[in-house]
């Protein structure tokens, strides 16, 4: 039985209620060689829109490679002040419309400690999230500091060898059958909410239980299991702690997204195992959450996936319904790696349109939803002599994804300028202590560390701004509101 059990070892941050200078001292000292070049560290995808998937630089593709606290929105606040030369006010997230708003407004509930707050946040993105090293890292530093209300979402297998979890112990039978949207062998475009399909036929299993160390991923206290019901569906069971269910029928007259949800008898740790029973099972994946309140962070990786398969190749109204049954308050969009591969004008055309209809599909099925485009990490290319370079469809890619959140109202991060911009990955690889693979793509665990920093950073700092606006506002409010002579 293949294992896996992961939790995050580097030095714990001390994070307090507000923007954490802790973090920020981490950040800029994680960030020195970026900014100090000489400082060493001691499948099948649709031809429309690639034109070869094995030239891809990603994982290898086999499995053998490794609302504002009720405040009226008719007042505008005013300004906040900002010292330029402080690292940590600098806001990172571009949101000129406030489309984050909804999604802070949660996080203000959920730091509240109100009775059931829980905040979701559903990141979609390509290989260099699908060990979960980046999103892990954001997973837990908001955690730390919002409270810990379960896991989120997991698959129920290993589509790649490498497909992991942080702080969490997942376990697998092996024998289920995969299809990614990244080779949609699936032709009806029922994937799910991570973007892979299983077929299983009796006696598959998985489990799910508890991390063996770290403070975060022990508690969850129910599992809600993502299937699909069909003509001529099996069956299969969860146990909770070593209590089995009755098995449950995916029998139906029609293709559908389903879902079941089990309870633990009790709150803190517990083990959920699944397994099929009878018949021919087409499942997706489990979400493990307690009752808050606290954040749960949904990483939705698939190796070599762009945007446009959400577009293209993913069935609308399934993904509609994978969505309104999640209910993420968050929704990040974080591609543009493998689109960097083939950047003529026509194929930028066709990323931009695509990633617009990506938006539109979320906007129609969650009309509330904060929707965040985080742009791929720089990506180095070698240049005549050896010389390393950032490959010059990047800031392309960057500029585009930009334009998109600004033309569709979405908050944008720009993570390749955060990280360093240009030549960022030539200045991870030096020296020593590299924070990049030799495919100067994907970061190694020390540099999936930094860049989920950067990301708790940014989510942080645009609330601790948005936390000072509302506050702002209410005295604006608050002075204006006559009174009463006695």
């Amino acid at each position: 039985m293949a294992t896996s059990e992961n939790t995050l070892g580097f030095v714990r941050f001390a994070v307090p209620g507000k923007t954490s200078r802790t973090i920020c001292l981490v950040l800029v000292l994680a960030a020195l060689p970026l900014f100090i070049p000489n400082l060493q560290w001691k499948g099948q995808a649709y031809k429309a829109m690639l034109s070869d998937v094995r030239e891809l630089i990603s994982f290898k593709s086999n499995r053998t490679a490794p609302e504002t606290f009720g405040l009226s929105n008719t007042t505008t606040p005013p300004p906040i002040a900002r010292d330029p030369t402080d690292p940590c006010s600098a806001g990172l997230i571009d949101d000129p419309v406030r489309a984050l708003d909804h999604f802070y407004a949660s996080l203000a509930n959920t730091e509240a400690r109100q009775s059931g707050a829980i905040t979701r946040i559903t990141h979609y993105g390509d290989s260099p999230i699908t060990n979960d090293g980046i999103t892990g890292t954001t997973r837990r530093l908001l955690q730390e500091q919002f409270g810990d209300a379960g896991h989120g979402f997991i698959l129920v297998d290993r589509p790649w060898e490498w497909y992991g979890h942080q702080a969490i112990t997942f376990t697998s039978s092996g024998g289920w059958s995969d299809d990614s949207l990244m080779n949609p062998m699936t032709k009806d475009g029922m994937f799910g909410l991570g973007g892979v399909t299983f077929h299983a036929s009796p006696g598959k299993t998985a489990r799910f239980a508890p991390a063996a160390s770290g403070d975060t991923g022990k508690n969850f206290s129910r599992a809600d299991i993502y299937y699909l019901t069909q003509p001529g569906g099996g069956q299969f069971s969860v146990s909770v702690n070593g209590e089995s269910s009755e098995p449950v029928s995916t029998s139906a007259d029609a293709a559908k997204s389903a879902f079941r949800e089990f309870k633990a008898a009790r709150s803190g740790a517990n083990t959920f195992d699944l397994k099929t029973v009878s018949g021919g099972v087409r499942m997706f994946g489990v979400a493990l959450e307690n009752d808050g309140p606290g954040v749960v962070y949904d990483s939705l990786g698939v190796n070599g996936a762009y945007a446009g398969l959400l577009a293209r190749v993913m069935n609308e109204s399934h993904w509609a319904e994978q969505l309104q049954h999640r209910k993420p308050d968050l929704l990040i969009l974080n591609y543009g790696t493998n689109e960097s591969q083939y950047a003529s004008d026509d194929q930028m055309a066709r990323y931009e349109k695509d990633l617009h209809e990506v938006v539109r599909r979320v906007r129609a099925a969650l009309p509330t939803v904060s929707i965040l485009i985080v742009s791929p990490m720089d990506r180095g290319t070698h240049a005549a002599g050896g010389r390393v370079i950032t490959l010059d469809s990047i800031p392309k890619i960057v500029e585009m994804q930009h334009r998109v959140a600004r033309d569709t109202g979405c908050g944008f991060l720009n993570l390749y300028t955060a990280m360093g911009g240009e030549g960022t990955m030539a200045r991870w690889h030096e020296g020593r202590h590299h924070l990049v693979g030799g495919d100067l793509t994907h970061p190694n665990a020390d540099g999936a560390i930094t860049v989920g920093v950067l990301i708790y950073h940014a989510i942080v700092g645009g609330y601790a701004e948005y936390r000072e606006r509302t506050k702002a506002l209410e005295q604006t409010l608050a002075a204006q509101k006559p009174k009463h002579k006695r």
